[in-house]
């Protein structure tokens, strides 16, 4: 299995909102700067510090079904302009529809399909 250092895993760009949930606090529509399989870099101003622990949620909606995905993550780096997160745990659903969103939004979808094959998660739960 590849370390957890950023540059081990595809990183793709994610023009998508999310509402993270920090100490009780809820911040809405939060602009996700990019996507990985362990982690995403959330844009915003936040009270927060390294290692807290939140909640992120994407709403995904489709013509027929409305979607909430929930990902628990350690917040791994702390900037003016938004946190870098790292999962900690999610369900399978979750984690295929972040492999949907990165092979679609990759310019390598050998590379990062590879990716998958050597983290394929458990059948309770993804934890990293």
């Amino acid at each position: 299995m590849k370390s957890k250092d950023k540059r081990s895993y595809a990183r793709v760009l994610f023009n998508r909102k999310a509402r993270l949930i920090l100490h009780d606090k809820v911040y809405e529509d939060q602009p996700i700067k990019n996507l990985s399989l362990i982690g995403m870099f959330i844009a915003g101003s936040f009270d927060a510090a390294l290692n807290d622990i939140c909640t992120v949620e994407l709403h995904e909606t489709g013509r027929h079904t409305c979607l909430t995905l929930s990902f628990i993550a350690k917040i791994v780096r702390v900037e003016k302009d938004g946190l870098g997160l790292e999962f900690e745990n999610m369900q399978p659903d979750s984690y295929m529809f972040l492999q949907t969103m990165i092979l679609y939004a990759t310019q390598d979808p050998l590379s990062v399909a590879e990716e998958f094959l050597e983290d394929f998660p458990p059948n309770q739960g993804v934890s990293h």
